[in-house]
């Protein structure tokens, strides 16, 4: 395996959903082995969530999100495809992230106040990334927000995929 440490990579973190309720999330991140174990990274966010109206749910909305993210992710494991009998993933590692989104009061506060505020999350966690040849990947994490709030655009846990692409 080539040495990861300072080498870029590229998560371009998407998410698509259609229906009654219409979710599109965009959140591309750049990351970069600092060190071999170590890698830290940012990106924008942006979501933008529709609601209409139905007899489950008596208040359509529609709402755009944005902010910026930053992460560190540390291997606990790295290359286990060498050492375990069945090739069950390539790292195992724990993930912090911070990302302050920009909300719409009338939505998250469900009152009638105009206007914006930052919501300020922190997720822990951690996963596993599976390598798919020599300059791809695959990682599986679950992060818990700390911070989350009756204002949190998460519930808890969350669940990520992220496709990595290393250049």
């Amino acid at each position: 395996m080539p040495e990861r440490r300072g080498k870029f990579f590229l998560v371009p973190e998407f998410w698509l959903s259609f229906g009654s309720s219409t979710y599109i999330e965009i959140a591309p991140m750049l990351g970069y082995h600092a060190l071999e174990r170590l890698i830290i990274g940012a990106g924008p966010h942006y979501t933008y969530q529709s609601v209409k109206l139905s007899p489950s749910n008596p208040f359509p909305y529609s709402t755009h999100a944005f902010g910026l993210k930053t992460f560190a992710r540390y291997a606990i494991i790295t290359n286990a495809e060498q050492f375990l009998p069945i090739n069950l993933f390539s790292d195992l590692f724990v993930h912090a992230e911070y990302e302050g989104m920009s909300l719409e009061k009338n939505i998250y506060y469900q009152a009638t106040d105009q206007g914006r505020f930052i919501y300020h999350g922190i997720l822990l966690g951690g996963g596993f990334n599976q390598r798919i040849g020599m300059y791809n990947s695959v990682s599986f994490t679950i992060l818990w927000d700390v911070n989350q709030t009756y204002f949190s655009p998460y519930s808890n846990p969350v669940f990520r995929v992220g496709f990595n692409s290393y250049f």
